[in-house]
Parts: structure tokens; sequence; C-alpha cells
């Protein structure tokens, strides 16, 4: 199996340049994408089918068994939609009575203790690595899981379940884990307006048009006549030995109830290490392994103006398990808290005097 495209080097001005050069090579092959697409309605329409959707409010536990009137489903997190367009890349055709009978595919990149009571899925984990260490996101045309959005009838489990697991609805672009961006280009609703337009105008042959046209207007979408306004997009690799970054919003609250109270002692000072100073606590896959020492001092809430001390490499390690689970982890491999030391965190951390 070859690897999945590197990004390329050169810079392109706007969001048309990115896609007239490089998207149809990252794209799996069209008359594929079409016939697992209609594999995958094929199946929702059988009798009894068990949807796979995105976890959403009240449903959060990857793998176990919910209900919606007869209707059986189970949630994920993005790991199924990523290995469908992954397989579809790789020309594989989709069987999904076989795929979902015997749970193939993975439900979670990985499951938390409390999940796995309930669970009826036995596939964890992801297969196809390089995509996202090369510096690839994997996006959605349509949210998988509107925010807040409840169960309204049978309809909407196979609409979300066709968001999901459509190789249609999924496109790469640059990660912000591996870029400097203005903005999270594959989650602006402009950019994605254009994609849709230069999917259904630029790649797809007529006889195909009509299945991505169909796909794009069930969702209550209308499909551009005219070109929407090109969109200038920014983009630069990451420096690897630059580690200041601007502060980030806390993406999740850990609870452990096993901690211990934070050290306090005279900062330590080692010239064979990186020192980094910053205004929150972070630990992140790209920071992982380069020997940086951490000096937080926080500038908002009941903690402002205390500061603390770590190795990044030793909170790594000891909390990594409880961090990779989160869908931030997976969309940017990184976790942050502007307020305060995470108590999962204490009895690495020390506080400077």
């Amino acid at each position: 199996m070859s690897q999945y495209p590197n990004p390329k080097i050169e810079k392109c001005a706007s969001l048309k340049e990115f896609l007239d050069s490089q998207l149809s090579e990252l794209l799996p092959e069209q008359d594929l994408i079409i016939k697992n697409h209609l594999n995958l309605i094929e199946y929702l329409k059988s009798e009894s089918p068990l949807f796979i959707v995105r976890k959403f409010k009240n449903y959060t536990n990857r793998g176990n068994q919910y209900f919606f009137e007869k209707n059986q489903f189970t949630v994920s997190d993005n790991e199924p939609a990523f290995w469908v367009f992954m397989e579809t890349f790789y020309n594989s055709e989709l069987n999904f009575f076989d795929l979902i009978k015997n749970q193939i595919f993975p439900i979670a990149f990985a499951i938390k203790k409390d999940e796995r009571l309930g669970n009826i899925w036995r596939t964890i984990g992801r297969k196809h690595q390089n995509f996202s260490a090369n510096g690839w996101k994997h996006c959605h045309i349509f949210q998988c899981s509107p925010i807040n959005g409840q169960i309204a009838h049978e309809d909407d489990l196979k609409r979300r379940c066709l968001r999901l697991l459509s190789p249609l609805n999924h496109f790469p672009f640059f990660s912000p884990r591996k870029y400097t961006m203005p903005n999270d280009y594959g989650e602006n609703e402009k950019c994605i307006e254009y994609v849709i337009w230069w999917l259904y105008n630029n790649y797809y042959t007529e006889k195909n048009k009509k299945h991505f046209k169909s796909f794009v207007e069930d969702q209550g979408f209308t499909m551009p006549i005219k070109e929407p306004k090109d969109i200038k997009i920014e983009y630069s690799k990451k420096n690897e030995n630059d580690y200041k970054v601007p502060e980030e919003k806390n993406l999740s609250k850990i609870d452990n109830k096993k901690t211990e109270k934070v050290e306090v002692m005279k900062p330590r000072n080692n010239s064979t290490q990186n020192n980094l100073e910053i205004n929150y606590f972070k630990i992140s896959e790209e920071w992982y392994g380069k020997n940086i020492i951490i000096t937080v001092t926080f500038t908002a809430g009941k903690y402002a103006g205390s500061t603390y001390q770590y190795n990044h490499d030793e909170v790594y390690n000891n909390t990594i398990t409880h961090y990779e689970v989160l869908d931030s982890w997976t969309d940017y491999g990184w976790f942050s808290n502007s307020k305060n030391i995470p108590k999962i965190a204490h009895r690495f951390v020390t506080k400077i005097i």
C-alpha cells in the first residue's frame, strides 16, 4: 500500500489554487467514491440497520447501544469517517452490511474506562497513521453532529450516518497541528461552500455529478450556480524550534480524585533543556520528545499570578491516556488550560516560590 501524498511545499495564495493544484490527487477515485456512497445508502435502506453516528449531546459513550424508537444506533468519534475515506482512497469497495455486522472499522481512536460498560463494538484504534502525521486534517463538508442537535425522526439518524460514513462528505486540508494559519480553513463555512462548488464543477464527471448534487441538496444546501468568491489562504509549516504559541482555550476538564498536592520549590534552570515561559498549562504532541521545561504564570482565573513549572514529557507520559481520547487531541494534538493546572497533572508539577 502506497503512502498518502505529503503536503506540497509550494505556497498557494488562494483556496482555488490549492484545490486546482492538489485536491484531485488527495481524493479517492471518484467512481469508487460514488460506489461506496451508494453501497452505504443501500445498507441504510435495509431492514433494521445499525446506525453509526457522531457522538452528540446525551449520547457520548462511543460504541454503546442506544435506541431511538425502534432504531438501534451507536455513536463514535471521527475514526469511522476517517477509516472509510482512507480505505476508499486505497481502492477498497466497501460492503457496509459486512463492515457493520462484523465491526471491522474502528468506532473510536480510544475509549475511556466509563465507556466500556455497555460497549457493543469491539474495534478500537487507528489503522492509517501517516495521514495526520504528514500534516493533513480530515474535514467534513457537512457537520456530522449538529451542536446540541437532538434526534427528531428516523431520517435524522440516516442523515447523520450518511454524513459520517459517506466518502462524498470528506476532504483533506492542512492541519492546524502542523501549520500556522489565521483560522482553520477546513471548518470555515465560506471555504466549504467553495469546496462544494469546486468539486461539482471541476472534479466529478457528468455521470457522477448527479449523485454529488443529490447528496448536497439532501442536506438542505443549495448548489451555487455561479462560482463563489475565491478565498485568500495563509499558511506556513510550524517551526519545530518555535515553542511560543498564543494562548488557547481550555478544551476539556479532567477530574481525578487520586491526586497529590503540588510541591513548592525554587525553579529549575538546566541549560541542556529547552525552557519555555507561557501563561497556560499545555501538553502537545508537537512538543513531545524535545526536552522542554515549561514555566506557567497564570494571568486569568483564581490562580492568576501563580507560577508553576513542569517537565513536559513527564506530564505527557503520565496523562496522555486521559487526553488522547478527546476530540481536541484527535483534531489538534494538544490539550491546554488557561486557568489552572488540571488535577490529574498536580503530582508532576512544581509550584514556584
